[in-house]
Order: structure tokens, then C-alpha cells, then sequence
């Protein structure tokens, strides 16, 4: 199953969330971000239920009073032994969430959604059409962190090796067999924006005026290895998941069932690792850029002259010919002496 969009938001959300709390990055510049388009997001506190914040601009600027000067994003995974201590609010099953840091806390903002007393069906209430919500609702649910769990955040803050990752990720993903009919996308050297056509128009398909299109990560920063690398995740997750609707070769015969079951485990891979490369990208998007190798221009330096040139010839044969010159005449000299020194001690 493909990953839930909503990591898009929370990327968006770390990443110019950072931004505002270290450099006091203005809400005008992106509080109308087009990744927050159809969505209304909203923060609670699990414990008492109450409502903390009804915009992410109050949300930050309410962890910036507290003391909060970071921000970052994490895999849900974490959280696997943890007890939700709300039975009336159901935590989703969402890949990751984000850690709010202030000096001596951390503290989580997990999904998840309340739970009414008077509806007991398994399956959300589906209102009539006409009366349902136009924009996805979704709630963050604040959980303060225990000192042990906080400790195991800190792998995640520790500065990746991008070129590792690169080369793990172009093994294990974009150079496996599954991945060999996948088009390279054509805007994959363009900033990452991660919008659908359906974030660009309103519920009657007419267009979104006020949005500002910006990418999920701040411009100042040349994160080009991680653009480069969503674009092809998307791509490649587009790619799996026409494979498995329609599970057909290039000639037209059908997957056998063990094709079709690897082909099953390789889209799981796919989700394990994009989730992955999002936190690192969310929580170190800074550095986001592979190292530049070097490559010696065999134009540069000295040239090497022919061994038969005559340049070479002319500077070379007056040389030897000094120095040969010099050394008979030393010797010379050297047996002169030797014999007057013989004949003055008789010898």
C-alpha cells in the first residue's frame, strides 16, 4: 500500500516549521503554501482533549513561546510500544510523526481522530455527500515523550552520509528489475513541489487563486539530491503500483503468481525505505547534496614533449656534454695533486 500523502504536510511542516523558530521566517512568505490546500489541520492535547490550536501558524508560534526551538520528523514505528493513554481518541496508523524539542522535553504530535460515545460501528459514519467536508480534516494529538523514547530520537538527528544513501537506495530500488520499465521523470531536476492536480483547484475544479506554489523545502537551501530523489520515489511508486492493477509483461502474458507476490514484497521495500529517506530529508534537508568527484582535465598541466623532438634534442645534448667535460677535468686536477703530494712525502 502506498504511503499516506499527509507526509507531505508534515514535511512541509519541519522543514519551513525549523525555519520560523531558528531564523524567524516570515508566515507571509508560506502560510498560504499550496501543500496546505484541502487540508485543515488541527492540535489538541491527547490527555484532556483540549483544542490547542486551530492553524499550524498558532501552533508554532505557541511552541516558540514555550521554549520549542526545533522541530523534526520521525517513523511511527517508534511509538509501537507506547499506550495510548485516551481511550476516546483513536491514534491512525499514519508512518511518521512529528517531536517538538524544547531544552529538557520532547514532546509528540501523533494522528488520530476522536471517537463518539453514541456510534459503535466499526466504519466511519459516511455523511450525505452535499454535507460532507470539502478539505481533509486531520488532528494532531500532543503525548509528551518519556526520557527513554526522546533518547531514541537521536539517531535520527545524527547527520546521514548521502552518498551511502545513494548508493543504497539506487541497489535496492532504481537498479532492481522491478524498477526497469520505470521513465525517468522529466521534472526530476526541478524543485520538489509533491502536488496532485487536485490540490491546484477547488471542490468545483476551478483554481486555487491565493495559493503560493513553493516547494516542500526552502528554496535558500540547495537540497538538489533531495528533490532529485522524491521525484523518482514518486515516480517509481506510480510505476509499482500500475504493475500490480495490471500485472502484465511487455509481450502481453500474465505475472505467474510468484511474480506477482515479489513484485508485493518489492512495494513494501519501497514504502519502508521512502519513509525512511523522508525523515532524513525532513530532519537534515540542509545538507541534502551529494559530493561533488572531482575529475583531472588531462588538458591541464605540463605537456610531455616526443622523445624525438628537437627541442628536446638541442636542451638536452649541451648538458651532458658540460657535465662530462667537468668531470675529466676534476680527475685531472685530482691526479696532479695526488702526485705532488707523493713526491713531497717520498712516496
Amino acid at each position: 500500500m502506498a504511503l499516506d500523502p499527509i507526509w507531505k504536510q508534515q514535511l512541509t511542516l519541519v522543514s519551513y516549521g525549523n525555519e520560523y523558530l531558528s531564523q524567524n521566517l516570515s508566515f507571509n512568505y508560506w502560510v498560504q503554501h499550496s501543500i496546505f490546500n484541502q487540508h485543515n489541520l488541527r492540535f489538541r492535547d491527547l490527555m484532556s482533549q483540549h483544542l490547542l490550536a486551530q492553524h499550524f501558524q498558532i501552533w508554532l508560534e505557541g511552541l516558540k513561546k514555550q521554549g520549542c526551538h526545533r522541530i523534526s520528523l520521525h517513523s511511527s514505528s517508534l511509538l509501537v510500544d507506547e499506550k495510548n493513554p485516551n481511550a476516546n481518541v483513536e491514534l491512525l496508523p499514519i508512518p511518521h510523526f512529528i517531536v517538538s524539542h524544547e531544552h529538557h522535553k520532547k514532546t509528540a504530535w501523533i494522528f488520530g481522530k476522536e471517537l463518539p460515545e453514541w456510534y459503535s460501528a466499526d466504519n466511519d459514519y459516511q455523511a450525505p455527500k452535499p454535507q460532507q467536508e470539502q478539505c481533509r480534516q486531520e488532528t494532531f494529538w500532543r503525548f509528551e515523550l518519556n526520557p527513554k523514547l526522546a533518547k531514541r530520537l537521536d539517531a535520527d538527528l545524527q547527520q546521514p552520509n548521502w552518498d551511502d544513501i545513494q548508493a543504497y537506495t539506487d541497489n535496492e530500488l532504481f537498479d532492481s528489475k522491478f524498477a526497469q520499465g520505470m521513465s525517468e521523470p522529466a521534472n526530476r531536476d526541478f524543485p520538489y513541489y509533491g502536488l496532485t492536480q487536485a490540490d491546484t483547484e477547488n471542490a468545483d475544479g476551478t483554481p486555487l487563486l491565493e495559493s503560493k506554489y513553493l516547494p516542500l523545502l526552502p528554496s535558500e537551501y540547495q537540497a538538489d539530491y533531495a528533490h532529485k530523489t522524491l521525484h523518482r520515489l514518486d515516480a517509481l511508486s506510480t510505476y509499482i503500483k500500475h504493475q500490480q492493477q495490471h500485472p502484465y509483461h511487455a509481450a502481453g502474458s500474465e505475472l505467474t503468481p510468484e511474480e506477482q507476490l515479489n513484485l508485493r514484497h518489492f512495494s513494501q521495500k519501497l514504502d519502508d525505505l521512502m519513509t525512511k529517506f523522508i525523515v532524513k530529508v525532513a530532519n537534515h534537508y540542509q545538507s541534502a547534496k551529494l559530493t561533488k568527484v572531482e575529475i583531472a582535465n588531462p588538458l591541464d598541466g605540463t605537456p610531455t614533449l616526443p622523445f624525438n623532438s628537437p627541442h628536446l634534442k638541442t636542451h638536452t645534448t649541451p648538458t651532458h656534454h658540460k657535465v662530462g667535460a667537468s668531470g675529466v677535468i676534476k680527475l685531472i686536477l685530482l691526479t696532479i695533486v695526488i702526485c705532488l703530494l707523493a713526491y713531497y712525502f717520498g712516496l
